[in-house]
């Protein structure tokens, strides 16, 4: 009777994994060129010019949760959409509402997002492994266009957290049976 409740537990612990979302989580490296507005720094001063870039790069981390496993496309609308814990923390975004979207094709996520003013933008494809970022908030303001890489965050395996799962669920009832002829 106790292993058909163990083997219960542990087909709809499988069951929960497998109907799950699918959460992806990566490592976003960036460089390129950034102003921070005006003419500060330019040599000599030209004001004709929106602003004097410099390079510079930027890292952060990337990650969201689909609804479903699998392929399909999500909407991203603030903290309404389909996906509603994407977080991309460099510049603004990690402090702003979000809109776009996020599709799946052949397990390799990609999408873009900003914020509703259209000031910032964030683009990615793990097929391609990139990334860019670009921001403008407006002539003699501060601006920035940047590219680079994805690198995937490991996580822990389904299997490792099933197995765990089980070794818990077994000792637990040897635990019990112990228990039970001492008594």
């Amino acid at each position: 009777m106790r292993h058909c409740r163990m083997l219960a537990a542990a087909a709809l612990l499988t069951t929960a994994l497998a109907a799950h979302a699918e959460h992806f989580e990566y490592k976003v490296e960036l460089s390129g060129t950034y102003s921070l507005g005006g003419t500060d720094g330019c040599t000599p001063p030209l004001f004709d010019q929106p602003a004097c870039p410099r390079p510079g790069s930027l890292s952060g981390m990337l990650s969201f949760d689909t609804p479903a496993s699998g392929d399909g496309s999500w909407s991203i609308e603030g903290n309404f959409g389909d996906i509603t814990d994407f977080s991309a923390t460099f510049g603004a975004l990690d402090s702003e509402d979000l809109y776009g979207g996020v599709s799946v094709i052949g397990g390799a996520p990609n999408g873009s997002v900003g914020p509703l003013d259209g000031s910032e933008s964030f683009a990615f494809d793990w097929a391609t492994r990139t990334a860019s970022y670009d921001y403008d908030y407006g002539y003699h303001s501060p601006n920035g266009a940047f590219s680079g890489t994805l690198t995937a965050v490991p996580e822990p395996a389904a299997a490792l957290l099933l197995l765990a799962g089980l070794a818990g669920l077994t000792g637990t009832a040897r635990r019990r049976t112990r228990a039970e002829a001492v008594r």
